[in-house]
């Protein structure tokens, strides 16, 4: 990126947390396809995708899933029942590049890849662009979560949610067009963006013309080019002169 990031940490910060970008454990932990997320339920395997890469979202909560707010987590764990809503991206990045994630279907039958990806472009026809973006974003080692908040693809965190705020909103265009990206739509959620001192982060994927996912290396072919759009905000500039003097 050719402008530093706007990194802001969150007030209150444990500095004894402890997490690392990827699970760490060598058991397979099992997700079940709802049919538009990949939810985990067993509370051991929350803690380990949470804690190692601060993956998914508790449905019970507006983030962090309870199991991980628990002054004792060992002491709780028959007590919460909320599972872990985990996005299409980051449910297919776990199990099909990553390995350690088995998605099943209802029936607690395996998914395959390829099943697995007709399953998610029936859901959004745009997938592929977007596991792209996502693994690109994560090769750059940002911790993604969903934009739906802000109107955007992902948001886009160092570290992740429980240290610091948002830096960029996320969105993604492909040489397929994009309705969404139109000059009005982009100024909307710059304002959005702004309010929250966040930036947009635009990542541009292009297809081959004769591209087809027939294989999980093919995502490579993609070539993706990001933009950041920054607009310049004199009153928020002015103040942070003065706080610095």
């Amino acid at each position: 990126m050719f402008l530093s990031p706007n990194v802001k940490s969150k007030k209150g910060v444990n500095a004894k947390w402890h997490t690392t970008p990827f699970p760490t454990t060598e058991k397979e932990l099992i997700g079940i396809f709802t049919g538009v997320s990949v939810e985990v339920c067993e509370n051991a395997d929350i803690i380990e995708l949470y804690t190692n890469g601060n993956y998914g979202k508790g449905t019970k909560s507006r983030s962090t899933p309870q199991i991980m707010r628990s002054e004792s987590v060992a002491q709780n764990l028959e007590r919460i029942e909320e599972t872990l809503a985990l996005c299409l991206e980051e449910a297919f990045f776990l199990s099909y590049y990553l390995k350690v994630l088995r998605i099943n279907n209802i029936q607690g039958e395996r998914l395959e890849w390829f099943e697995m990806l007709q399953e998610c472009e029936a859901i959004n026809r745009k997938f592929v662009y977007n596991l792209a973006a996502y693994i690109y974003l994560k090769s750059k080692c940002w911790v993604v979560k969903s934009g739906l908040k802000f109107g955007a693809n992902f948001l886009i965190y160092r570290k992740g949610p429980r240290f610091y705020h948002a830096s960029f909103a996320v969105l993604i265009s492909c040489n397929e067009g994009c309705a969404h990206l139109v000059a009005k739509n982009i100024k909307g959620l710059q304002r959005i963006a702004e309010t929250s001192d966040k930036d947009i982060l635009l990542l541009d994927v292009n297809k081959p013309s004769d591209f087809q996912m027939g294989s999980l290396e093919d995502i490579s072919r993609l070539a993706i080019s990001e933009s950041v759009i920054r607009r310049f905000n004199y009153a928020a500039f002015v103040q942070n002169k003065a706080q610095k003097q």
